[in-house]
C-alpha cells in the first residue's frame, strides 16, 4: 500500500463522509458525529436529491445507486479526494459490501478509510443462515434453525422446538420479509417465496430482547459494550428502549464479536431465555441505534475517528442510563432551502467533478 496521500494534521478538523444519508442509519451517523468530542466536518452522499440528510451536513453530493458499482466508486473517490475525506461511514448494507471490496484502493488513491469489518465477518454477519451456522460452530448459544428448502431440517427443527417459528430472508435488513409461522400449513405456504429463507426457533420471552453494541479497535481490543432492552419495535427498528447495564447479554455479545473477528462497530441482537442469552442476529456494521448510543456515552463514530485517523487510545466510555423514545418529525423546505433540496447540495455543481 502506498503512503497516505491525505494525512490529517494533529488538531485539524477531520472530514468524515456518510453515505446513504436519506435513510435511518445514515441520518443516525450524522447525529452521532455531531455529538463527537473530536472536531469533524461532515460530507453526506445519497442518490435522492431530496434526502433529508442533505439538510444536516456541511457538504452534500448526489451519487448513483451502488448497483452501478464502477460509476459509484469512481464518483465517490473523486469526492473523497476533493473534499480531503479521512473516514467513510457506510450508511447501508449494499454500500458497505461494495465499499469494503474497494477499501484498499480508496485508501491508497484518496487517503479515505472505509469503516468496515473484514470480508469474512461481513459474509457471516450479513447472512442469517451463515450467522446461525457460525454461532453453532463457535460453541455459542444459538436458536434452532433450518433452511426453508430443506425438508429434513424443517422436520427436525419442528420436532425439537415446535411452533411458532420465525421465518426470515437469509439476506435482508430490519423486519423486511419476516413472519411468524404457527403451523405446517403456514410453513408450506411460504415455499412459493422466491428467495432464500431461514426458519428460526421463536425465542421467548418477548420482553427480554436486547441490542448490544461492541466496538473493536484496529488492534483487536474491544471498547466495552452498551446494551438496551428493546421495549417496542416498529418494522424491525427500536421504537422504545431502556438503556442500562445488562451484564449477561453484554458478556455474550462480546464473546460473539470476538469469535466473529469483527472490526469497528458490531451490533448483536439477543434474547435472554431460560437457557441464557441467545444471539439471533449479528450486524457487523453501524446500525440505526448509533445516535441513541452516542447520547448515552457510547459514540462509535468518535471511536473510529480516534482509532483510525488520529491513532489515539479510545477512552473507556462513561455510560449513562435512561429511556429512548422515538417519534416522527417533519422537515419543511421553503425559500432558499427549497432550492437547496431540489439541487441536493448547496454546491451541487461540484458534484460534476467526478464526470
Amino acid at each position: 500500500m502506498s503512503s497516505d496521500p491525505n494525512p490529517a494534521p494533529a488538531g485539524e478538523t477531520i472530514t468524515a463522509l456518510v453515505t446513504g444519508v436519506g435513510d435511518t442509519v445514515g441520518q443516525a451517523l450524522i447525529k452521532a458525529l455531531r455529538q463527537s468530542a473530536v472536531p469533524c466536518r461532515v460530507v453526506g452522499t445519497d442518490r435522492d436529491e431530496l434526502s433529508v440528510g442533505f439538510q444536516w451536513v456541511d457538504q452534500s453530493f448526489l451519487l448513483p445507486h451502488c448497483s452501478h458499482a464502477d460509476e459509484y466508486v469512481r464518483e465517490l473517490a473523486a469526492i473523497c479526494a476533493a473534499e480531503r475525506v479521512r473516514l467513510i461511514f457506510p450508511g447501508s448494507e449494499s454500500e458497505l459490501e461494495l465499499l469494503a471490496r474497494h477499501a484498499e484502493a480508496l485508501r491508497s488513491d484518496t487517503g479515505a478509510i472505509v469503516v468496515a469489518s473484514p470480508p469474512e465477518a461481513l459474509r457471516v454477519g450479513l447472512n442469517k443462515w451463515e450467522t446461525c451456522r457460525f454461532l453453532k460452530r463457535a460453541g455459542l448459544n444459538y436458536p434452532g434453525f433450518a433452511r426453508l428448502d430443506a425438508a429434513d431440517q424443517l422436520e427436525q427443527l419442528v420436532g425439537e422446538v415446535g411452533f411458532p417459528l420465525i421465518a426470515k430472508p437469509c439476506r435482508g435488513t430490519g423486519a423486511r420479509g419476516l413472519s411468524l409461522v404457527k403451523s405446517w400449513n403456514e410453513l408450506e405456504a411460504l415455499r412459493g417465496v422466491d428467495r432464500e429463507m431461514i426458519m428460526q426457533e421463536y425465542l421467548q420471552p418477548d420482553h427480554e430482547e436486547y441490542s448490544v453494541e461492541v466496538y473493536t479497535r484496529k488492534n483487536g481490543e474491544q471498547v466495552g459494550a452498551i446494551s438496551y432492552q428493546r421495549r417496542q419495535l416498529i418494522a424491525g427498528d427500536t421504537y422504545r428502549a431502556k438503556v442500562a447495564l445488562h451484564a449477561a447479554v453484554e458478556a455474550e455479545a462480546r464473546a460473539v464479536v470476538a469469535a466473529l473477528g469483527a472490526s469497528g462497530p458490531c451490533n448483536v441482537q439477543l434474547r435472554l431465555t431460560d437457557r441464557g442469552p441467545v444471539t439471533f442476529e449479528i450486524n457487523p456494521r453501524f446500525s440505526g441505534g448509533v445516535s441513541m448510543r452516542a447520547h448515552f456515552g457510547y459514540n462509535e463514530p468518535e471511536m473510529a475517528l480516534r482509532d483510525l485517523v488520529l491513532d489515539q487510545p479510545v477512552p473507556e466510555p462513561q455510560l449513562r442510563q435512561g429511556m429512548v423514545l422515538r417519534f416522527w418529525e417533519e422537515l419543511y423546505l421553503e425559500g432558499d432551502r427549497l432550492d437547496r433540496g431540489k439541487e441536493g447540495t448547496p454546491a451541487f455543481a461540484n458534484a460534476c467533478l467526478a464526470h
